[in-house]
């Protein structure tokens, strides 16, 4: 490892975790230990031992969500770890998943440090407002926050590479215990998950998981018939591009709307905090359209200081308050009408959004391409398994683009015609099934990677010990309750 390295992996690490620069669907790609894998993989030049390292990682955080500031473990520091003790020490992605594991309680102190430091930030631009200065908001939201997250990312995964290394002999020497650990940990992982699970989940699960390890099928049949599925049940009207036919004439022009959009999807949460959660964002997303409206005079600072207020939704299902927002702020300047309304407004609609858009795009429609790249990638498909990836990112970038559309042209029906779908999605109703299928098929073709036959008493031995500590893990819980 040379210096180029540990700095392309700090830039690495800083770029998937911070959710910014990547047009809002880092943290949907960018930061799964597959795609993180594969990147590290390329730093080191070993992309797809890298790739299959992130992709047993990333069993681990199949059902991944984090919601309103919470976040349980880092999995883009542990893929990043995992890959490296594949490349560097010859660990198989087994063995470099015990490793890596404990380093992805060490990455929550970042985000714990950021939802706490950016308060420091939005507490300067107040300053500065109050002193007259008219502050940019972009320095105060996209600029000062990113540069110090990425001094500390820096200081938290630059050391935690280098221990790995430089404990590189002892660790080979003790890979049947981290071969033992990593199975417990996959294992504990799939009880957790099909706990959450039904009864027809649960069998559909067994049924895959059994018919892979008999019959060792191409993963390319699951791809197959995942996207017929997903056709057939796809939520169109979701990114229907009906506001085309709509005709509104203002002070606002689509190239605007659309920088304002490209804002808000680059640093929804580049200033995250407790205090404004997305507050600052969504004034810096506004920055374009009040120097537009209100012609270059001070009034526009009042006006993206106003925005800079709580504001916290989820990013892309709940861009039609964007939209709607400018419209209302457009129709404002043109009706001298008071702006307390659009606030109250603004402040009425986010609710709805963030719970019911968290559970579409985080709880249904990631945990499904990404679990269909992880198999492709177990089966040794690297090239293919980056396509349900891309799909993704495309998927959530017309959600929330047509949304932010809608918003502005069509009005708040938009968003309420967004929630119905979303409530009444055919993906949603089903998901369970499909997901459950694919991580069968997962968990099946993994096994036979690793010899079920030669360990079949080895996997079994694990399997209890891992059902019985889940068990117990929820009884407890339970009993607690």
């Amino acid at each position: 490892m040379n210096l180029e390295k540990y700095f392309l992996l700090s830039i690495l690490y800083f770029w998937a975790s911070s959710t910014s620069l990547s047009f809002g669907v880092g943290y949907y790609t960018l930061y799964r230990p597959v795609i993180t894998g594969l990147l590290t993989g390329i730093v080191l030049g070993r992309p797809y031992v890298g790739m299959a390292a992130g992709a047993v990682v990333n069993i681990l955080y199949m059902d991944f969500v984090s919601t309103g500031g919470s976040l349980k473990a880092d999995q883009c520091l542990t893929a990043i770890i995992s890959a490296v003790s594949s490349v560097l020490l010859g660990l198989t992605p087994v063995e470099a998943l015990a490793v890596a594991y404990p380093f992805g309680y060490l990455g929550t102190l970042i985000w714990k440090y950021r939802l706490k430091i950016n308060t420091v930030f939005v507490k300067k631009y107040d300053n500065a407002f109050s002193k007259k200065i008219n502050p940019d908001i972009t320095l105060y939201n996209g600029f000062m926050p990113q540069i110090l997250l990425y001094v500390v990312s820096t200081v938290i995964a630059v050391p935690a590479v280098i221990v790995v290394t430089l404990l590189g002999e002892y660790i080979y020497g003790i890979r049947n215990a981290l071969y033992l650990a990593g199975f417990f940990l996959i294992f504990t992982s799939m009880f957790y998950t099909l706990y959450k699970m039904d009864k027809k989940s649960n069998l559909i699960f067994i049924f895959l998981f059994m018919s892979m390890l008999i019959m060792n099928f191409s993963s390319y049949i699951i791809f197959a018939i995942f996207l017929f599925v997903l056709a057939y049940l796809s939520d169109k009207n979701l990114i229907s591009t009906d506001y085309n036919k709509a005709k509104k004439s203002g002070i606002i022009s689509k190239t605007d709307l659309f920088y304002s959009w490209a804002v808000w999807m680059n640093f929804s949460h580049s200033c995250y905090s407790f205090e404004r959660m997305q507050g600052m964002a969504y004034a810096q997303s506004m920055k374009r359209i009040f120097r537009k409206l209100y012609g270059g005079s001070d009034a526009q600072y009042e006006a993206v200081h106003r925005h800079s207020a709580f504001f916290n939704t989820e990013p892309n299902i709940g861009t039609p308050i964007h939209g709607y927002i400018i419209s209302l702020e457009e129709n404002n300047i043109k009706n001298n009408s008071d702006e307390k309304n659009v606030m109250f407004m603004k402040k009425g609609m986010m609710g709805i959004a963030a719970g019911m858009g968290d559970s579409y795009t985080q709880v249904v429609l990631t945990p499904l391409f990404i679990s269909m790249s992880v198999l492709l990638c177990l089966d040794g498909r690297y090239i293919a398994s980056i396509i349900p990836v891309i799909m993704l990112a495309l998927i959530i970038l017309a959600i929330s683009y047509t949304g932010f559309m809608k918003g502005y042209y069509l009005g708040r029906e938009s968003l309420i015609e967004r929630i119905n779908i979303v409530k009444n999605s055919k993906i949603k109703f089903y998901f369970s099934y499909i997901f459950s299928g694919i991580l069968g098929s997962s968990l099946g073709r993994l096994l036979t990677t690793y010899n079920l036959s030669k360990n079949l008493t080895v996997y079994l031995l694990i399997g209890i010990i891992s059902l019985s500590y889940v068990t117990v893990k929820i009884k407890r819980s339970l009993n607690q309750q």
